[in-house]
């Protein structure tokens, strides 16, 4: 995983290399630091070489501004391509999102797929980047400071490298402990952040039910669990450091030991030993910072886990490898021996479905909850694929279509108004590059929104808020009609867009949908039977069949599930309607 983790460095190898020079020279120099402690102390400072009073100072001036310059470049360095790391996740992760089924998104929450694309990346970009930089830069800075010391003096190079081999075990064990407290971290975290979505989103709720307190004992309960594991990646850290620091203990102790007899006896100058001690602790410092680095690359591949788990989630619907453009809509759309079933379930949503749309027809689809209604009408623009049969558009499937062409003939309006924080303008011209303003203010007449619109405080430039919460429902819907309207697709599928208005807003929103409806093929998710009495077919859905079909009058006389369903909304009418129409 993490050589896959690596491969995002892969873009940017040019100013890697860089910042490695950067990272080589500034090894060098630090190790140039202890080299240079011998000759200070040997003759500089004992007065055997006056001229090294006025060279040795000016060398250390040198070396640190070189070291100055050498850090600056690789950290620099370094942060950007961990910036670009987490741009390029991040876009990654969102492209995904966005190519995916509406399938995906049943079993995922938004908070969570939130907490992965904040959270998760970056501590993907740390492992990436940061951890990267301290494993390049402390490993050369080690590699140098292991020449000098055996430069130096071979054996006491020896004694003090006796300790590593005992450095190794606490750092794989302490990435070990790291990687699984961070990865049950995230998984609350996730948690946390689809616990505040869901409350945020459902306010009115909350508030109306008095669930507040509950609500809040819930978030305790998850911010408490995020702590306790947060204390686990805290207590992993702080045992590192200590543990290393006797580790390190007990190789400059033998150093010390073996040195200072050494210079007891007249074997070593005092500037030698003082010179080796000075590299030795400085080789220290960064075998301890690998420690640390473990921990932040174990804290990535737990993320990374995370991470891939989207960008490794297959994409269902997908165009074709020779995916054609599909024509002008003219004359149909057919549902052939059709089935559906959802991923992990046995139970069909759909069956066997025969159905032929003509241009220009409304056809309205009914049913009890669960009947398979909406799923059927998901299957057109192909926001989900049949798993048996297929639908087929002027006898295209849709499956050898490109999803470009297919969804630019079809306009979609929900009884559930999807709105985005932005200008009313943007939110009617949605998905066209080049507005015509007057066009759209045009449209806005045709659906009843234009008044509306000019009593706000900036016209069509006011921002409506997240999912247009400084309007009422007709608005939100009247908005939505316009921006099918702007569209002007052939093909037009509605979802029952007066159930939640007010009488005033229904008859709006209904003198609009009869404007869009106009010179289209519609096909209608009816919760409502009043609003679809004139539609051309009325095909009745019952557990993932078809019923019934025919229109209103020939329905009711039939019986069936159709006349109960009508039977249930409009009981004071529905007997006389029946005798009318057998009349």
């Amino acid at each position: 995983m993490y050589k896959r983790l690596l491969e995002y460095l892969r873009p940017y190898i040019g100013r890697l290399g860089i910042a490695m020079i950067c990272m080589v020279i500034l090894a060098a120099t630090t190790a140039g630091m202890a080299w240079l402690l011998q000759p200070a102390l040997d003759t500089a400072l004992s007065g055997g070489n006056i001229e090294y009073i006025y060279l040795i100072p000016g060398a250390v001036v040198l070396l640190y501004t070189i070291k100055g310059f050498a850090y600056f470049g690789q950290s620099y360095l370094m942060g950007w391509i961990g910036q670009r790391i987490i741009y390029d996740l991040r876009d990654q992760i969102y492209g995904r999102l966005t190519a995916q089924s509406l399938n995906f998104f049943t079993h995922r929450k938004t908070g969570e797929l939130l907490a992965r694309i904040s959270y998760d990346v970056t501590l993907v970009q740390a492992a990436v980047s940061t951890s990267v930089t301290a494993l390049m830069r402390d490993s050369m800075t080690i590699i140098f400071l292991i020449g000098v010391i055996f430069y130096q003096d071979w054996m006491l190079a020896l004694i003090a490298m006796v300790v590593f081999p005992v450095i190794i075990y606490p750092i794989l064990r302490f990435g070990r402990k790291m990687r699984s407290a961070t990865y049950d971290g995230q998984v609350v975290m996730g948690e946390m952040s689809s616990l505040v979505e869901e409350t945020v989103g459902g306010i009115r709720v909350v508030k109306a039910f008095g669930m507040e307190a509950y609500e809040r004992e819930r978030f305790a309960s998850l911010i408490g669990g995020f702590m306790t594991h947060q204390m686990r990646v805290l207590r992993v850290n702080a045992m590192s450091f200590p543990i290393m620091e006797l580790v390190a203990g007990f190789g400059i102790a033998g150093v010390l030991l073996y040195g200072g007899l050494r210079v007891a006896s007249g074997e070593a100058s005092a500037g030698t030993l003082m010179s080796f001690l000075a590299a030795v602790i400085m080789l220290y410092e960064p075998v301890k910072r690998l420690s640390g680095a473990n921990n932040q690359i174990q804290q990535g591949l737990a993320a990374a886990e995370r991470v891939f788990d989207i960008l490794d989630e297959d994409i269902v619907v997908k165009d074709a490898e020779q995916a054609i453009e599909l024509p002008a809509f003219q004359q149909d759309i057919r549902f052939e021996s059709l089935g559906l079933r959802y991923a992990g379930s046995n139970k069909a949503v759909l069956s066997n479905i025969q159905l032929t749309i003509k241009a220009g027809q409304v056809v309205a689809l009914v049913g009890r909850s669960g009947a398979g209604k909406s799923s059927l009408a998901n299957l057109v623009p192909r926001f989900m694929d049949a798993t048996e049969g297929r639908v087929l558009l002027d006898g295209h499937d849709v499956r050898d279509l490109s999803q470009e062409s297919l969804r630019q003939q079809i306009a979609l309006v929900t009884q559930d108004v999807i709105l985005f924080n932005d200008t009313v303008l943007q939110n009617i011209a949605y998905g066209h590059n080049d507005i015509d303003r007057e066009r759209v203010e045009s449209i806005a007449k045709a659906a009843n929104a234009h008044d509306f619109i000019m009593q706000l405080p900036q016209g069509y430039e006011t921002m409506i808020g997240e999912r247009g919460v400084i309007l009422s429902g007709g608005q939100r819907q009247r908005l939505s009609l316009a921006r099918a309207l702007l569209k002007d697709a052939p093909i037009l599928i509605l979802d029952e867009a007066t159930s939640s208005l007010d009488t005033e807003s229904e008859q709006l929103v209904q003198q609009a949908i009869d404007r869009l409806m106009t010179g289209r093929t519609v096909l209608v998710i009816a919760h409502r039977l009043s609003t679809i009495r004139h539609a051309d077919c009325i095909v009745v859905l019952d557990d993932g069949g078809i019923a019934q079909m025919g229109q209103h009058d020939e329905l009711l006389v039939q019986g069936g599930l159709y006349a109960e369903l009508y039977r249930m909304q409009f009981e004071s009418q529905f007997e006389s309607e029946v005798e009318v129409q057998r009349a």
